[in-house]
């Protein structure tokens, strides 16, 4: 039996790839911050899939500390990881800083995701073949790394934040890419679209009732995680699966190299 692992996945998409995952066979563990969240999650998804091997992990992945405490916990329950998904994401109006002082949408959405694959790595080279995948959004033009204010402290913007935190994921699939060519990990990203998820529950009522009513079901969303998860094509690597729900679109991804290079020596700094 394989396993996978999926942060974020007490709720949203990473709940409803879960779902897909343990219907397929997979022993799933779950990552959520809260813990009866997370163990009503798991239930759920015992229930969906009549799939009983399907276990959580507690932990708030904001904070380095709790980044690592995430890993160990993971560590503790599996000795080999064949896929990761990885859909921790916010969206917030306002700056917020974790108990590191780092701004919130880029510890959350990016910064954890790269510690937790930093961490894993052991448990992934044991699979015979692992897929790292990314739940994201398309990267807006005038996104750009501020690496001399990260955390976004002179210089804040919701829109500027969220840039921030997705041009990193797309620089990082790139850069593991590189990095891992003679390994047989492949990592790529996939285009969520807008979907019914929690991730804005930090906006006003409008907002909300805005993707209630416009949001796609997750669990049509997740189609092209688990394309990516768990389909004998998908072997390749560095690519983002650009429309939502159809997994035979894909753009390679060619972002600046040097950029790339310098952030993942920036995040094994941070993560250290």
């Amino acid at each position: 039996m394989k396993t996978a692992v999926i942060t974020g996945g007490n709720s949203g998409m990473g709940k409803a790839t879960a779902k897909l995952l343990a219907q397929k066979g997979y022993n799933v563990i779950i990552q959520g911050r809260d813990e009866n969240k997370t163990n009503n999650a798991l239930n759920e998804i015992k229930s969906f899939s009549g799939n009983q091997s399907i276990e959580a992990v507690h932990g708030d992945i904001s904070s380095v500390a709790g980044m690592k405490k995430v890993i160990s916990a993971i560590k503790y329950k599996t000795e080999v990881v064949d896929v990761l998904v990885l859909s921790t994401g916010v969206i917030l109006p306002n700056r917020v800083v974790t108990e590191d002082g780092m701004e919130m949408h880029f510890a959350v959405q990016y910064l954890c995701r790269f510690a937790i694959v930093q961490g894993l790595m052991p448990l992934l080279k044991k699979s015979e073949f692992a897929r790292i995948v990314h739940v994201g959004a398309p990267v807006s033009v005038s996104a750009k790394i501020y690496f001399d204010d990260l955390s976004l402290k002179n210089n804040y913007g919701m829109f500027r934040a969220m840039g921030q935190s997705m041009l990193a994921n797309y620089l990082f699939v790139q850069e593991f890419t590189k990095r891992n060519a003679k390994e047989k990990i492949v990592m790529n990203m996939m285009h969520v679209g807008i979907s019914k998820t929690e991730a804005a529950r930090a906006h006003n009522f409008l907002i909300r009732l805005l993707l209630k009513i416009g949001g796609k079901n997750p669990m049509v969303s997740a189609k092209n995680v688990i394309y990516l998860a768990d389909n004998e094509e998908s072997n390749f690597s560095g690519y983002c699966l650009n429309k939502p729900g159809k997994p035979q679109n894909k753009i390679h991804i060619k972002l600046d190299t040097i950029i790339a290079d310098k952030l993942w020596n920036k995040s094994i700094e941070l993560i250290a």
